[in-house]
């Protein structure tokens, strides 16, 4: 029974990591609510599960306002150009539905399918480049766009996980409100989660290469 509730149990350790995961998820909201904010927060999330990832216990809520902080300017630049561009691509896509038809729309709809995906594929690896490197804005889409092309398959899982709401949702608005508490409480966490284990070992890698 001791070794139960032995901070070093397997078990413990997971809850903890979950306790620390719904935590970083309620911030992210909070400091979300502005919308302009959402590039910073989604930027300090990321701080911390990389940090859960490697297994570096640095706390939660200092290292998640300084992240916040520290990236704001360029998360928000970043998060505001990706959402113009959304709300251009969500305008097209409602012109062609509205003015065109047959095989036309059909090509229309897919160019614009197409380059939302790329752009969210690259938002994908941009948010965490920013967080963990310093660089200029312009460097890190460089970067973002190169790494999204070499490591596709990772690139895939990455924009799945992160449009998850958005597929459920078109294909079942009933199953996304059974789901819509899984992602309140702890979903986009979840989310940064999985692109931070995906993303950590070609960090890692790379950092590696550059060490002398």
């Amino acid at each position: 029974m001791k070794d139960l509730f032995n901070l070093e149990n397997p078990f413990i350790h997971f809850l903890g990591r979950v306790g620390d995961m719904i935590l970083a998820n309620l911030l992210f909201l909070i400091c979300s609510l502005p919308v302009v904010t959402v590039g910073a927060s989604w930027c300090a999330v990321h701080k911390l599960t990389q940090d859960i990832v490697s297994d570096q216990d640095q706390g939660l809520l200092k290292p998640f306002f300084r992240a916040f902080k520290e990236n704001f300017k360029q998360a928000t630049i970043a998060w505001l150009c990706i959402l113009i561009f959304l709300i251009g691509m969500g305008c097209n896509l409602l012109l062609v539905m509205s003015y065109l038809t047959g095989s036309t729309a059909s090509i229309c709809k897919g160019i614009v399918i197409a380059l939302t995906a790329l752009v969210l594929a690259i938002s994908g690896y941009l948010f965490p480049l920013i967080v963990r490197y310093e660089n200029s804005l312009r460097q890190h889409f460089i970067n973002a766009t190169i790494l999204s092309v070499v490591k596709l398959p990772r690139t895939v899982v990455i924009l799945l996980v992160n449009i998850l709401p958005f597929i459920i949702l078109y294909f079942s608005a009933q199953t996304f409100v059974r789901t819509l508490v899984f992602w309140l409480i702890i979903g986009f966490s979840f989310a940064c989660y999985i692109t931070s284990a995906l993303l950590m070992p070609i960090f890692q890698n790379m950092e590696a290469q550059n060490t002398p």
